[in-house]
């Protein structure tokens, strides 16, 4: 289902790895304006890393059916949805919640 997202991630991440390196490399040898350019770099695929994360999690709580809130988040939530966190779920709906495979 997300498998596309979670390659998508793991080349940033290694990019962004690959930028840190370079970036140390240029430090080391003094070339400011190389370590200037990898930095603004950096800086720019940490935000599409951050942009892909907050992505992937709304995918994972939409395929969830939104269960799991924490209680502080309560107020952020649709109306009509349970209030009921599943650890406090009890008889019938405990017993399914069981059952749903982990993504």
């Amino acid at each position: 289902m997300l498998s596309f997202e979670w390659r998508e991630l793991e080349v940033l991440c290694d990019r962004l790895s690959e930028l840190r390196h370079r970036q140390a490399a240029a430090h080391r040898a003094k070339h400011g304006g190389l370590a200037d350019g990898l930095k603004a770099d950096i800086v720019k695929l940490r935000r599409q890393r951050e942009q892909l994360v907050r992505h992937i999690a709304a995918r994972l709580g939409a395929a969830a059916g939104g269960r799991g809130y924490p209680p502080e988040t309560a107020d952020r939530r649709s109306p009509g949805w349970p209030d009921t966190h599943p650890s406090q779920e009890t008889g019938a709906s405990a017993e399914r919640a069981e059952h749903v495979p982990l993504l």
